[in-house]
């Protein structure tokens, strides 16, 4: 590692350990959230940072992509017993009307296809740590992947505020109450939050439900990297390292590790703790080299876009719910 990264390292690192601490305080705002915007303001204000962050785009890329493989580790197929089939099949049809509606509507309504995948990822599955996934097997645009993040953990936080009385609105049970919250709350800390606010069990069948859709983020990051390289225009008989690059690869033995060998409590919240901390330096390492005036080309419409979506998805997925009997 080249000198200019260890330096990096040492000077920036503990900004994004102190936006862990600040999410301990406030569990609502994701330390990835957090670390992003740190990255923004920093990148965009402190005239020296160009020396002292050459060795960003090192973290950005490696780091990043560590993260990704290490959230195998939170992907357990016991969380798919623990909601029944009904369930399941309540959880995979929100996920996959909610990504492929997103995906299918953003360009329409002038998004680029790259923004609309980004929030179609973070909407249906489990918010920043999709979006950072799906953009890193993608290689997308680092300015949409900073309004990706920043638009759905914003409205993810008003779900904080929005879904609690609408519960108590409709006399929903803490099974139902607890149910919609996973399913549509986009980040585990958020989902955490919200069900707080409910009570009772809330948590505990939110927290369930939330696992499930993070189960789906495997399928959806092996069938975007295949379909990537195929859209590419890359021969039908590519070898397999082409098809799925190496951290995806690193990713799925994760996920085959965490559910054929026996890890203790303590040693998968070390992995996820990991995870999440490569993640938000990775977003933290990205955002510094995107500028204010990057993200205002993107325009207002994705915003009143995800607003929609939020709304519309929100209430899909208690109709689902419903529907199934949950």
């Amino acid at each position: 590692m080249s000198k200019s990264a260890l330096r990096y390292i040492s000077l920036r690192a503990p900004i994004v350990l102190l936006t862990f601490f600040i999410s301990h305080l406030l569990p609502s705002l994701s330390p990835l959230f957090l670390s992003l915007l740190s990255g923004l303001i920093i990148g965009n204000l402190v005239s020296s940072q160009s020396s002292i962050d050459q060795g960003a785009p090192l973290i950005s890329k490696y780091g990043m992509r560590i993260g990704i493989a290490l959230l195998g580790f939170q992907i357990s197929f016991s969380n798919l017993r623990s909601v029944g089939w009904k369930g399941f099949l309540a959880i995979l049809t929100v996920v996959l009307v909610t990504f492929t509606v997103t995906r299918w509507l953003g360009p329409r309504v002038g998004l680029t296809p790259g923004l609309s995948l980004l929030l179609a990822s973070g909407f249906s599955i489990c918010g920043a740590s999709a979006i950072a996934a799906v953009g890193a097997a993608r290689k997308s645009d680092k300015d949409e992947i900073s309004y990706a993040v920043g638009l759905v953990t914003v409205l993810g936080t008003l779900s904080i505020f929005v879904i609690p009385p609408v519960t108590r609105l409709l006399s929903l049970s803490n099974l139902t109450a607890g149910s919609w919250i996973g399913a549509a709350v986009h980040d585990i800390g958020q989902v955490i939050a919200t069900a707080s606010l409910v009570g009772g069990s809330t948590i505990k069948f939110a927290v369930i439900t939330k696992l499930s859709r993070v189960v789906l983020l495997a399928p959806l990051l092996i069938f975007l990297s295949i379909s990537g390289t195929k859209s590419a225009g890359e021969d039908q008989s590519v070898k397999v390292r082409k098809l799925l690059p190496p951290f995806i690869m690193a990713f799925i033995g994760c996920v085959i590790l965490n559910n054929f060998i026996t890890l203790t409590s303590h040693e998968i919240g070390v992995l996820n703790n990991l995870s999440k901390f490569l993640l938000a330096f990775g977003l933290f390492s990205m955002a510094i080299k995107v500028r204010f005036a990057a993200l205002r080309k993107i325009g207002g419409a994705p915003l009143a876009f995800g607003i929609i979506l939020w709304i519309t998805f929100g209430a899909f997925s208690l109709g689902v719910l419903k529907v199934f009997g949950i």
